[in-house]
């Protein structure tokens, strides 16, 4: 079994079912159902006589591929107990997704998987879903005008065509239309936003889905950047902002809530130092100040800013204004 990687596996699990059930597969019906060329079509043929045993025939008079034996049954993949429950776990973190433009391929893929395991295997899923969960924000639901908004730029990212975009910007509350060369959709704190090169503003900009009002594909293919990448871009970025001057940010947090955070890794750049008092300071690097100061603020009086002093101020002023604010 082992000479057979498992998507192979997949596919051949199809072809044997097809022909238990006396349909007569041939190569050229099977690489159109599989959307594969012939000869890898034949290449699992050979995997399931070299490898699996399978006594194949093929048969002019039907066109296709049979059984000379009744009775035959594939060779079950043989998985540890960790990696079936590497699979389990897999799947209970993509839950997370459904309802998502990806839910269907979700479902869909762990159900090809499903298809290449064992009927029994003994492995104790209960325990294993009473012992381990995981906090993954929940993905912001895509309308059905989002979800096609999110097809058409997938497709307009495989094939380099440049968007016309109908954008509504969040900040300056403004609806406007942008030339945007589409690189990235990019999943982030519950959504999903779209990272290209925006014609108007020279440079890379990141545009929320959700605030996406149109969208026109243009004629007019583009060439992408060879220094872009998606690491590179998001480097300094406490979640997704980017294009802000990098700056350097150090918080301490008291002992109160610092057990909280001591081995915590919050960003790529972060540098953590116990104090001896029992709490600890943070440093960080990161592009713009606005998400790392909300994140600094939900921490309430636990947490103080050492530096940057402008930042220590505008948080002061944020509080100031809250607490003023009439309703």
């Amino acid at each position: 079994m082992s000479a057979v990687e498992r998507h192979t596996y997949i596919r051949i699990t199809e072809i044997d079912k097809l022909i238990r059930r006396g349909k007569f597969p041939n190569c050229k019906w099977l690489a159109q159902e599989f959307e594969i060329a012939e000869r890898t079509v034949l290449r699992d043929i050979e995997a399931m006589k070299d490898s699996m045993g399978a006594p194949l025939a093929y048969s002019k008079e039907k066109n296709g591929y049979y059984y000379t034996e009744e009775g035959f049954k594939l060779p079950e993949i043989q998985l540890t107990e960790g990696e079936f429950i590497s699979i389990f776990l897999g799947e209970e973190i993509l839950k997370k997704y459904r309802g998502t433009p990806f839910g269907d391929a979700i479902t869909s893929a762990f159900g090809k998987i499903r298809i290449a395991l064992p009927d029994t295997i003994s492995v104790d899923l209960n325990s294993v879903s009473e012992s381990l969960s995981f906090d993954i924000p929940h993905t912001r639901e895509l309308d059905e005008h989002a979800v096609k908004l999110f097809d058409t730029l997938s497709k307009a990212i495989k094939s380099r065509n440049s968007v016309e975009l109908t954008y509504h910007a969040l900040g300056r509350n403004a609806v406007a239309k942008r030339i945007v060369d589409p690189y990235h959709l990019r999943h982030s704190m519950g959504t999903w936003y779209l990272i290209g090169y925006c014609q108007l503003r020279k440079d890379f900009r990141t545009f929320l889905i959700n605030q996406i009002k149109d969208i026109k594909v243009l004629d007019k293919k583009y060439k992408v950047d060879p220094g872009f990448s998606i690491e590179k871009f998001l480097a300094y970025s406490w979640h997704i902002m980017e294009g802000e001057p990098v700056t350097k940010v150090i918080v301490k947090l008291d002992k109160d809530i610092a057990r909280w955070f001591v081995d915590r890794k919050l960003h790529p750049t972060q540098k953590t130092m116990e104090n001896k008092d029992g709490s600890i300071t943070l440093e960080f690097r990161v592009a713009g100040t606005a998400e790392i100061k909300r994140w600094i603020m939900s921490q309430g009086k636990h947490a103080k800013v050492l530096d940057p002093k402008s930042l220590r101020e505008e948080i002061g002023v944020e509080i100031r204004e809250i607490m003023n604010a009439k309703h």
